[in-house]
């Protein structure tokens, strides 16, 4: 399900990187960046990446519908940009560490 939302995320983050999203589009981004940021910053915190769900909680105070129209067109612009990249990023983040389960030969 994280993988599924993180990939829905992703291309609605690149839709409205690409193209302008209007005032009607822009609170549906919002949304699913939200629902985006939430699921991410759980799954963090249950794997005990703390600065990770922090760094998507404050995504979703930023992409929070409620704060619609705060931002100028350019703070928009670059937030998104910026988010589809952690959020492009973020299987990196998930994916399980080979050595930490790797029993050594020379035991």
């Amino acid at each position: 399900m994280r993988k599924f939302i993180t990939l829905f995320t992703v291309v609605t983050l690149a839709a409205a990187v690409l193209w302008r999203s209007s005032p009607d589009y822009r609170m549906a981004v919002e949304v699913v960046v939200s629902v985006g940021a939430i699921v991410l910053a759980v799954s963090a915190l249950a794997a005990h990446k703390i600065i990770w769900g922090l760094v998507f909680l404050g995504l979703l105070g930023v992409f929070t519908p409620f704060r619609s129209g705060q931002f100028s067109s350019v703070l928009v612009s670059t937030f998104d940009m910026l988010t589809l990249a952690l959020f492009a990023a973020s299987p990196i983040m998930f994916r399980k560490s080979a050595t930490g389960y790797r029993k050594s030969g020379t035991s």
